[in-house]
């Protein structure tokens, strides 16, 4: 997203090669505005798709593990192999549920209530809409009453020099007697009916650190049922 930004020109063709059978010249002429962004509206599709990709495989995974222990708590007597046979046993059925579903599987197995649940639940349903609706919001695609609502959590970082107190920003110059202060700070974003989503980089990182405390926050909240 950041080099999409500072793109100046199109290339003539998709391939440096000559004479390549899969040189490809684009069959509608767009100006470099409108390349710009059909390129940046799919980037943002693929980034929400493998933010919530990579939180459902932790999920997949886990729920494998809970899968396995209640086999394990019904067959307490087994031999090394019955005991290997278990283990490598297939088990496809939590590769066929939905995100919601998964969570609420793996929420059963946590000694604490989830603590971005329901952030989450917004950059999936972000993730719907980019999918199946092109990233223009509709109607279904709401969570609040008159839009659909992004939420995620951010540490804002504020560094004081000689009295004078801001927020961090790129380039900023940090010394021995800089005193910095992190703050955490909930952000949210509204997309009414018929808008377009749109992201810049700064959001988009923001919400893949917020992921991965997410996925922070189930690692060790989880723990095995023992009954």
């Amino acid at each position: 997203m950041n080099a999409l930004e500072t793109t100046t020109e199109l290339p003539e063709s998709l391939s440096s090669q000559e004479d390549s059978v899969y040189t490809q010249i684009p069959i509608g002429k767009l100006t470099l505005y409108q390349s710009k962004q059909n390129f940046k509206h799919w980037i943002l599709k693929k980034g929400f798709e493998d933010l919530i990709s990579a939180l459902t495989e932790l999920l997949i995974s886990i729920s494998h593990i809970i899968d396995l222990n209640e086999k394990l708590q019904k067959n307490t007597k087994l031999t090394l192999e019955k005991f290997k046979e278990l283990i490598f046993e297939p088990n496809d059925s939590n590769s066929t549920k939905n995100f919601p579903s998964l969570i609420k599987k793996v929420e059963g197995s946590l000694k604490q209530p989830l603590k971005f649940k329901s952030e989450v639940e917004t950059i999936n349903r972000v993730r719907r809409c980019l999918v199946h609706r092109n990233g223009v919001v509709r109607p279904t695609d709401f969570n609040t009453e008159n839009g659909l609502e992004l939420k995620w959590w951010f540490w804002e970082i504020k560094l004081t020099n000689n009295g004078q107190t801001k927020i961090l920003e790129r380039f900023d110059k940090v010394t021995s007697e800089t005193k910095m202060v992190m703050n955490e700070k909930l952000k949210s974003k509204l997309i009414k009916e018929n808008q377009r989503i749109e992201f810049n980089y700064q959001e988009f990182n923001e919400l893949a650190l917020f992921c991965q405390r997410f996925g922070f926050d189930i690692l060790d909240k989880f723990e095995l049922n023992q009954n």
